[in-house]
């Protein structure tokens, strides 16, 4: 849900998004470590924005479960 996010707020071709699906892909610390990075370097509404869609992304798929 987090990298769609991403994808989704910042783009698909954007190094945050791409430093996210290469460390999901290789699960491998130097690039979990790179994909944080990049992250971080996002501006704060951005980081924000993202947030608050993957929390309500959560709290749907909560809901679909307890149901």
């Amino acid at each position: 849900m987090f990298a769609t996010t991403i994808g989704d707020i910042v783009g698909k071709r954007s190094e945050a998004y791409r430093d996210m699906a290469r460390a999901l892909e290789s699960e491998q610390v130097v690039d979990m470590m790179l994909a944080q990075s990049s992250f971080d370097a996002l501006p704060a509404e951005t980081r924000h924005e993202i947030a608050a869609r993957v929390e309500e992304m959560v709290a749907e798929k909560a809901a679909v479960e307890e149901a």
